[in-house]
Parts: structure tokens; sequence; C-alpha cells
């Protein structure tokens, strides 16, 4: 042992203390870089959170606009209000948004959407941009994340439920009346009311989802014999016989449809429904089998209750509905009516009301179209035949109490209206296309 080295040993102790030295310099310079990735970590997972929350929170506001845009009187203006007013209702969590911006078009690419033009629009496109704060990169410099999301929403197209759709249509001589107002109608210059009519069911159909909506017809005056056409040309319609004859028949065919259209916008001219309507096209047209033949005054309490009768039962997921068009002068003559009916003939509109109650009252939801609809309280087009109750009914107000509610409501004449109505004045065409609208429900299409 004497002979230890001792300048050795001290050497080696010297080099153990600069290690120790090195150690604590690598240490000091790790425990940051592992606070940042740590930090890293939990910011990034709050972020991606707070995206998919964004995500969520800009459909929904698309929704929002796209409930909007359904209503009759849309404007950009009142979309953006919309969607404004959802995302001050419905905030974010822990995202503070930075800026909304919606934007109206035209989608004809995708199925089953409500059809469009350049002013008028059926989809909302909703972009959102928003930022998240950090917590630990904060010590990095880094105070937020900005983030960014697109959602999209037609105005309609989607199904809360299937539907069973029953168009009545007013099929008397009054129907054979041009209407000036009704443009647009492919390969007829001056369609008659009757034309317009069946030309608005065929741009319903276009769009109805057949998955989902079956759809039937009636006609009213009704017929002595079943008609049910299948083929053109056309087998010979049936005269019109007096209201209440013993098995009167409205309904064409016997059976609601479900292959009226070929899901890309089409018709399909094979179907039971579009051989009766007819398929109005500039080139290849199919016309319809369904005649206004008229043959006596119009009367509607018997054929309403009879569209009631032949709905199907109701299973849950499924809504029964009626689109009753009419002028809504219910003023048959009491030779009319089948023998034993004579009492029938009076207060016909005040029957036709009370009809539509009840079907309102059995579930049905009743849409009333008034075509053209007189508010006189005499003459052809008027409620003519009430008595023993005031205030009488007049053609105007008969219809609006068909509608289960005034929303259900629509008419084509100025001086026939609801005050504070959310459906305007406007075409038949675009009445039924409405109507469409608030049968189904908005929807998430993709960007």
């Amino acid at each position: 042992m004497k002979h230890f080295n001792i300048p050795l040993l001290r050497s080696v102790r010297g080099l153990w203390r600069d290690r120790k030295g090195a150690m604590v310099a690598v240490l000091a310079a790790a425990i940051p870089a592992a606070i940042g990735v740590a930090g890293l970590t939990v910011d990034l997972g709050r972020a991606m959170v707070a995206k998919r929350a964004l995500e969520a929170g800009t459909q929904a506001a698309a929704l929002a606009g796209a409930y909007a845009l359904a209503s009759p009187t849309a404007t950009s203006s009142t979309v953006t209000t919309a969607i404004t007013n959802w995302n001050t209702a419905n905030p974010i969590s822990n995202v503070t948004l930075t800026s909304s911006t919606p934007t109206l078009s035209c989608v004809t690419s995708t199925s089953n959407l409500p059809s469009c033009s350049v002013t008028s629009p059926n989809v909302v496109s909703v972009t959102q941009t928003a930022s998240v704060p950090t917590y630990f990169l904060k010590a990095l410099g880094r105070d937020s994340f900005a983030l960014h999301s697109t959602a999209s929403a037609a105005k309609a197209g989607g199904n809360a439920q299937s539907l069973n759709v029953m168009f009545v249509l007013d099929a008397t001589g009054s129907m054979s009346d041009a209407d000036s107002n009704c443009t647009g109608v492919p390969g007829i210059s001056s369609p008659t009311r009757f034309q317009c009519a069946l030309y608005s069911i065929q741009s319903v159909l276009k769009v109805m989802p057949t998955s989902l909506d079956k759809v039937g017809l009636m006609i009213f005056p009704g017929m002595g014999t079943q008609y049910s056409p299948t083929s053109h040309p056309c087998s010979t319609q049936p005269s019109s016989v007096k209201w209440y004859t013993t098995n009167i028949k409205y309904q064409i065919h016997t059976a609601f449809d479900n292959t009226y259209n070929d899901g890309a916008g089409s018709l399909v001219t094979t179907s039971p429904m579009i051989q009766a309507i007819g398929n109005y096209k500039t080139s290849s047209s199919l016309s319809p089998c369904v005649t206004n033949k008229g043959g006596q005054g119009s009367f509607a309490a018997e054929v309403i209750a009879k569209a009631q009768a032949a709905m199907p039962a109701v299973v849950t997921g499924t809504q029964n509905v009626i689109i009753f068009l009419s002028d809504g002068a219910f003023n048959a003559d009491s030779s009319d009516f089948a023998s034993g009916f004579s009492s029938k003939a009076t207060n016909q509109c005040k029957q036709a009301v009370e009809a539509a109650q009840a079907v309102t009252t059995a579930g049905t939801k009743v849409y009333s179209v008034a075509y053209g609809a007189s508010t006189a309280t005499s003459g052809s087009s008027s409620c003519s035949t009430e008595s023993g109750y005031t205030p009488k009914y007049t053609a105007c107000t008969t219809m609006q109490a068909i509608a289960s509610d005034s929303s259900k409501f629509y008419t084509t004449s100025s001086t026939c209206n609801i005050a504070g109505s959310a459906n305007p004045v406007t075409k038949l065409p675009d009445v039924f296309k409405a109507i469409t609208t608030t049968l189904t429900k908005p929807r998430l299409i993709v960007n």
C-alpha cells in the first residue's frame, strides 16, 4: 500500500467531479424539452377535442341555416341571422369562435334535393374559424391553436319519417280555365289550371324519396267505376257521377305508389302514378291520362272523408298527409247529389271544413292549397249554400280552415291570405315545392 499513486487517485476524483457537472448540464437541458413534449401532448389533445367540437357546432349551424333557408320568405340575411342566433345560443365549449361565414348555392349533383336555381338556392355551406388556448405551450411562445371547419346542409331532402301522401285535386269544369300566372310548364304555352296542378305534382314527385314516401291521387267529382290507367294510349276515363252515389270512386288506382322517380330527379313513366298525371317535358313528354271532366258543381266533404279512409294504417315512424287543392267554391246544386242526400246541398263549405277537421283529429296532416279562392259572399265563386250560422264561410276562409293549421295553408291569390302567414303568395308550382320542403327536413351533405 505504501506504493499507492496519490496523484492518480486525485485525477480519477477530478474526472468524476467533471462527469457530475456534465450530467447536471444534460438534465438541465432535458427538463424543458420533456415539459415541452408533455405540454405539446396535452395541448394537442385539447386542440383535437376542440376541433371535433367545432365540427359538430358547424354542422349544427349549417342545419340551422338550412331550416331558415326552407322558409318561403328566406333571404341571405335571414339565413345568416339564423346561424348567428344558433351560435350565440349554443356556444362551443373551450373554443373562441372567430368567424362564421355562410354561403348559399344551388346543388344538383346530390340526389333527392329540392330543385334549385341561381336565384333559388337549396344548400347552405357554413365555414367557421375558431381558436383554442394552450396552457403548457405558452411557456414556449404558443398561446393558441387556430381551427377551421366547413359543413353543408340542404334545406330539404332528409326525412324524419316515412310519408303516405294523398294528392286531392279539384277536377270540376272551372279547372279548364287558363292560368296566366303558371309559366314554365314544358311544352305548354298556355296551361289550364288543371294542367298546372298536374305539373306541380310532377315537380314534387321528382324529388320525393321513393325509399320512404308513397303517394296516391284522388280527383273530384268522383267516378262511377274505378280508373286505373297503366299504359298509353290511355283507357277512357269514366264519367263523373253524382255526389254520394253508391260505390263512387275518387282514387285513381287503388294503392299508394313508390315507383314514381328514379332517385336522380327523373320521373319513371311506367309508374302507375306517372301514367295518371303525365310527365310534361319539352320532348318525349307523357300526356296525363287523368282529365278534369267535371260534370257538376263542386262539393268537397265526401272526397276529404274518402281520402282519409284510403290512408294506410299509421305505424310508428309513418305520417299520413293529404294535400288538397281547390278554389273552395263548394256550391253544387241539390240535383248533383244522389237520391236521399239532398240535405247535403246546404252548408257545403262548412261540411268540408268539418270533414277536414275530423281528418286532422285522426292524426293526418292536411295541407290546403287555395287556387284562386275568392273572398266573395255571393255568386258562383262563393259559398252560396251557407245558412244558419255566422260568420259564414267564404271560399277563401273555407280553404284556410281546411288546413290542419295556418302553416299548412297556401294560396295563389293576394286577396286570400292569413295575416302573418309564413307562406307568401306565389305561383302554383312553387307552392307545391314549398309544401315538399315542409314534408322533409334539412340534411347534411358532403361539402
